[in-house]
């Protein structure tokens, strides 16, 4: 610390000349003021030094040359113009800086004077170097921004100079406000940078709320943004009061900047039917605001006071909860639900990451949720009203639910299938079932061919196996997805099939949702049909290695074998109910389904050769 450091070694030379009585003492200060700033200058007071004349003057000289310093930078503040896209003029801008810079040191006192005249000069006079001077594109914007450092540094240092400081502290300031020091190695500079994000957060963000930017790329502003600051800050933004819209945002980009966001295709959720949502919306209409988070959070924490430690983080207070519910209605028109699925995703991963989110909560979640929302209701809605939120539940769980169940451990997920939600459900296990048994299998032939006098296994085997266990996890996920969806879409409220032939439009909607049904029942036949065809799959490309396993091995194999004979006949049979409930035999869509279910279940199974070592 600048300050710290002069006065304290302002101090210990004062000392020296004061007498042989001071000498000692002296030396720790000198050294100490050296490496620690303000620490010198406190342990020469705590070992019994008193301020000479000498060093009282010193102080009061840089005291007064400090606000003289403040005096004429506040000037420069003033004078520079507001200009309409800015949420805060350059001196207010100014005075939020030095306010975040105090927070977030743990107070004023703890603050640097450097940092302190740093984050003062923040923006100071950027409006004079005009960016129409510079060529448009990206490189006239590296060279404006690369002019207006240029000119804030020298300015402010001729102001803190003309001020009366020392040259080598206006030099310091200088290189913080034209952000010369590396965030990652000058904790004064990290602090100047958190300060600026959270302000652009606090009160910029808010202008998004009344332009017409793209969604897609306020999260990518905000991402960027989130990858400048330290955890610290990252907190204190999480606790910033936002809109509904920069809510989303916020969470879309977070997610992104900390590593969660889906760089696979992203699970989908259902296109709930336009009845449904007109019923949800006008619910919603009925629901107290102000009320909805705490409600919810009192009867989630009344039946699992457990929970109130998943959700203690300031994203998650009860105000937020709102907004959520109130964006993602905003967003089940068809062609906004792609976001809403960016913003669950989201959700679901930071939740899991930050908050111990966890698939077993979803069961009270979903109860908590559906309940307050419905309280609202009148007594002859609430059965429908009901009906409409638990199928929006499970739209959002569509979503969710495959990461949460990816991700969480063994011990999580035995306790998730054990609650009060059909979800992991059995074609979950299947594939989990499945991707285990190929696990077996690979294990053995790798362990078998290590041994002494041991066969390698093909490549082509081990390539196979390798991209079964990877694409079967996938189905994990897909299944979660499709079995969310499926409930969701039944669930769902569609209109009755128009009377009047001339009402195309009703008529062509109604077909829309019957279709969107249909779509995740065939959906919910698919993927567990994909699982018992990857399961047969990897059983016959084993076929030809199974006699090279070690005899020791021979029942790890057996068990592989049995597993995915298991997963292939529970999947077997989720896709006959689900081509069942489809209608009609060889219903559109179907046809190929059908086929391949029809040539698997035909097929001689591999499950007794695969076990013969004979």
């Amino acid at each position: 610390a600048a300050t710290g450091a002069t006065l304290g070694a302002t101090a210990a030379a004062v000392a020296m000349k004061d007498g042989t009585e001071s000498r000692s003492r002296a030396a720790m200060v000198a050294t100490a003021a050296a490496v620690g700033g303000l620490g010198g200058f406190a342990l020469w007071r705590l070992v019994g030094g008193r301020p000479s004349q000498t060093a009282r003057e010193f102080a009061a000289a840089l005291s007064a040359a400090e606000r003289r310093a403040f005096d004429l930078v506040e000037a420069a503040h003033a004078r520079a113009p507001k200009r309409p896209e800015d949420a805060l003029d350059e001196l207010s801008h100014s005075k939020e800086i030095a306010q975040w810079v105090a927070e977030l040191r743990g107070g004023d006192t703890f603050v640097s004077q450097a940092l302190r005249l740093a984050a003062q000069a923040q923006q100071l006079e950027r409006h004079v170097v005009h960016r129409s001077s510079y060529a448009e594109g990206r490189e006239g914007q590296r060279e404006w921004r690369a002019a207006v450092k240029q000119w804030q540094r020298q300015r402010v240092m001729d102001l803190l100079t003309e001020a009366g400081l020392p040259n080598d502290l206006a030099t310091r300031v200088g290189r913080l406000v034209a952000k010369e020091c590396s965030a990652d190695e000058d904790p004064d500079a990290q602090t100047l940078q958190d300060a600026s994000c959270l302000v652009f957060l606090g009160n910029e963000l808010r202008q998004y709320d009344n332009r017409d930017t793209d969604d897609g790329k306020l999260a990518d502003v905000i991402q960027q943004t989130w990858r400048l600051m330290s955890a610290p800050a990252k907190a204190k933004a999480a606790a910033l009061e936002y809109s509904p819209r920069t809510l989303g945002a916020l969470l879309e980009g977070a997610a992104a900047a900390e590593g969660f966001e889906a760089t696979t295709s992203p699970m989908v959720s259902p296109r709930l039917p336009r009845e449904t949502v007109l019923l949800l919306r006008d619910s919603w209409s009925k629901v107290n605001e102000a009320n909805f988070g705490d409600e919810l959070y009192d009867r989630l924490f009344s039946e699992d006071p457990s929970l109130q430690s998943v959700f203690n983080y300031p994203a998650a207070r009860p105000a937020n909860l709102a907004k959520v519910a109130k964006m993602l209605l905003e967003l089940l028109d068809a062609e906004s639900v792609p976001r809403l699925e960016r913003i669950v995703h989201a959700i679901a991963a930071l939740g899991a990451e930050f908050g111990r989110l966890k698939t077993e909560h979803l069961a009270p979640m979903k109860r908590a949720w559906v309940r307050t929302a419905t309280a609202y209701a009148a007594p002859r809605e609430k059965r429908r009203t009901n009906q409409a939120w638990e199928a929006f539940y499970y739209a959002i769980c569509a979503v969710a639910a495959p990461h949460l169940t990816l991700n969480g451990r063994v011990s999580e997920l035995t306790v998730a299938t054990a609650s009060a939600l059909p979800n992991p459900d059995g074609g979950t296990h299947a594939g989990l079932m499945a991707a285990n048994g190929v696990a077996l299998l690979e294990m053995c032939l790798a362990v078998s061919s290590r041994s002494q006098g041991g066969a390698s296994t093909p490549s082509e085997v081990a390539a196979r196996l390798l991209e079964a266990r990877e694409w079967l996890m996938r189905a994990v996920m897909d299944e979660v997805n499709a079995y969310c969806g499926l409930i969701s879409s039944c669930l769902a409220l569609i209109q009755d099939d128009p009377k009047s032939s001339s009402d195309k439009v009703q008529g062509n909607v109604v077909n829309a949702e019957v279709a969107e049904r249909r779509r995740w029942l065939r959906r919910s036949a698919e993927v567990p049909l994909n699982i018992a065809e990857i399961a047969v799959g990897s059983a016959v490309a084993c076929l030809a290695s199974r006699r090279q396993v070690k005899r020791s091995l021979q029942p790890e194999w057996i068990a592989g074998a049995k597993m995915l004979r298991t997963a292939t006949e529970i999947s077997l049979r989720v896709v006959a109910l689900n081509l069942q409930a489809t209608g009609a035999k060889g219903a559109t869509g179907c046809e190929g389904l059908e086929r391949r279910f029809a040539k698997l279940r035909d097929t001689e199974p591999p499950w007794e050769d695969l076990c013969d070592f004979a």
